[in-house]
């Protein structure tokens, strides 16, 4: 690259820093950041022929109505309860077992980030009630904090994943076979995260054990502040319908794509039309227009804000390649013949900085052209390299100092405080690294299940 494009992409990175720093939308700044860039590698006529021409190429890719399809199967679900159904369940199943609380916020913040594709909304979301249940049953707000935090990037993996759905349309890799590949990687995080938990509870009991003071101590003093008490069953949990239905929704919009008789896109027109079957058998006759007008406003807004990304992320990709950025990367990495686990370990190093100031599907649509060709070059699985890199961007949502999902979650439960939010995040961030090292050793929990599947 010669200095004059050098010194384009410094204006970029600068001016997109610049935009993000007064808060506009990261579409927008990518946008506009990129327009830029046009502009003064190109000229005036290149800039106005890239606004006309790159964001329709970019968003007018038929696989791209998956998405759609998957944000209104989930506003349908949340709409009708199904994610609460779900979290009233598990916690009426857990509140036994120690840590039975946060268990169950587990649980719910992963049903809830399956069927909103948004670990953000899913922490705004959770946050409080999540909090309230947990510190209610005489558990510290750091475990509150670690578990609606770290369960919200759970929907990254679980299909239907918008994100993963991205990945595929960026990289052209298989979208069946990467919502297949993401049901064993999100089982294992969910079973890791549980072992976080209960280890967590067992390990402060059995300090409260040695040191009585700890026992009358106050919610600010450690994980857990004494015995769970045992609050009365509240009768919503015993809602099976709606986890039932929940269930139905998964096996449509899944199981089909796993039994190979429906394209994804298919699918998720299946998921989308049984979510709102069970939208009317769950409310009134009387309230049935007005759900499905306030439904499909939230879907609309969802989607443009997705699409919105695309195009900046399309945009911004575009002067990369433009650049020559992009190409002379690939080359660099190639050249340097370093060995292939290194090369990967630092690309997917390389995501963790970018969540400081981006969301997982920003992450996923500027990272993935880059990072994809340099890995599959060496000689590794498409769709086991889509997962890993989709599983560490999301990861990075968590990971300290500077994690959106604690300032959100700071934001909606002021009393937590963000130091402590982030001390109760550290367990799961190092859940989450073992989780990685596991996908990594063992590539088989990734493939196994697509290599068995008809997924498309």
């Amino acid at each position: 690259m010669t200095a004059s494009t050098i010194g384009a992409l410094i204006v970029v990175l600068a001016l997109f820093f610049a935009l993000l720093a007064i808060r506009l939308h990261v579409g927008l700044a990518l946008m506009l950041s990129a327009l830029a860039g046009v502009l003064i590698l190109r000229g005036t006529g290149a800039a106005v022929s890239t606004v006309a021409n790159q964001p329709f190429s970019t968003a007018a890719d038929y696989s791209l109505t998956i998405i759609p399809l998957f944000i209104v199967m989930g506003v349908f679900a949340v709409r009708a309860g199904l994610a609460q159904a779900a979290f009233d369940l598990a916690t009426s199943a857990f509140r036994r077992l120690p840590g039975g609380p946060a268990l169950a916020s587990l649980a719910g913040s992963g049903m809830f980030a399956a069927v909103t594709g948004s670990s953000v909304a899913t922490v705004a979301t959770m946050a409080r009630v999540s909090t309230d249940a947990i510190v209610r049953a005489g558990y510290n707000i750091k475990l509150a904090a670690g578990v609606v935090c770290a369960g919200g990037t759970l929907g990254v993996l679980i299909p239907p994943s918008i994100v993963l759905v991205l990945y595929g349309v960026v990289t052209e890799e298989s979208i069946g076979q990467l919502l297949i590949a993401g049901i064993g990687p999100g089982l294992l995080t969910i079973a890791v995260y549980a072992v976080t938990i209960v280890a967590l509870v067992a390990w402060q009991r059995r300090r409260a054990a040695n040191r009585a003071e700890a026992l009358v101590a106050t919610t600010g003093s450690g994980w857990a502040t004494g015995e769970v008490t045992d609050a009365p069953e509240d009768p919503r949990s015993r809602d099976i319908t709606g986890f039932l239905y929940l269930v139905v929704i998964f096996a449509v919009s899944v199981g089909t794509i796993y039994l190979g008789v429906a394209t994804p896109t298919e699918a998720a027109s299946f998921g989308a039309f049984a979510a709102l079957i069970i939208l009317l058998l769950r409310s009134r006759p009387s309230a049935w227009l007005r759900n499905i007008e306030e439904s499909l406003r939230e879907a609309v807004g969802l989607t443009a804000m997705t699409f919105l990304l695309m195009v900046g992320a399309g945009v911004f990709t575009y002067v990369l390649a433009l650049s020559g950025a992009s190409t002379s990367l690939v080359t660099a990495v190639t050249a340097a013949d370093l060995p292939p686990y290194v090369v990967l370990v630092a690309c997917l190093a390389v995501l963790l900085p970018l969540g400081m100031f981006l969301d997982g599907i920003s992450m996923i649509l500027i990272a993935a052209p880059l990072l994809h060709p340099i890995l599959t070059g060496y000689g590794f699985d498409g769709i086991w390299i889509g997962v890993l890199v989709v599983k560490v961007a999301e990861m990075a949502l968590i990971t300290p100092p500077v994690g959106m999902n604690a300032f959100v979650y700071s934001g909606a439960v002021r009393e937590a405080g963000l130091g402590r939010v982030f001390r109760g995040i550290v367990p799961f961030v190092v859940a989450d690294l073992i989780v990685v090292a596991l996908l990594i050793a063992f590539p088989a929990v990734v493939t196994f299940l697509p290599s068995m599947s008809g997924a498309q």
